[in-house]
């Protein structure tokens, strides 16, 4: 019941960024969207490429932003819950994968 209320949440987002900010503000949502799960982002994103209402690289890009959002959740809490020693190898490699997937993304 919740993945499906915030479904329904951010496959609304998007559609009123669609309507009022044409081509701009998907990041931000994807970005909000990750903060707690990529498979509601994912599914939206994939419906409005169906539907023409975005093109596939905003999408794909959205789709990282998400991904990355999330991955940056999940290091903060290893940071806040884990040793020392497991902290610092999360951070390096989250750091790493955010650079990697930004550049992937935008650069390509």
């Amino acid at each position: 019941m919740k993945f499906a209320v915030l479904f329904a949440v951010v496959l609304l987002v998007v559609e009123l960024v669609q309507r009022h900010f044409h081509g701009q503000g998907y990041y931000v949502v994807a970005a909000l969207a990750g903060l707690t799960d990529v498979d509601a982002i994912t599914l939206s994103m994939a419906a409005h490429v169906r539907d023409g209402g975005v093109s596939a690289t905003t999408a794909t890009r959205s789709l990282v932003v998400a991904a990355l959002s999330n991955t940056v959740v999940k290091c903060g809490m290893v940071v806040a819950l884990a040793s020392a020693a497991l902290r610092q190898r999360t951070l390096v490699i989250t750091a790493v994968l955010l650079v990697v997937g930004l550049a992937a993304a935008f650069l390509a």
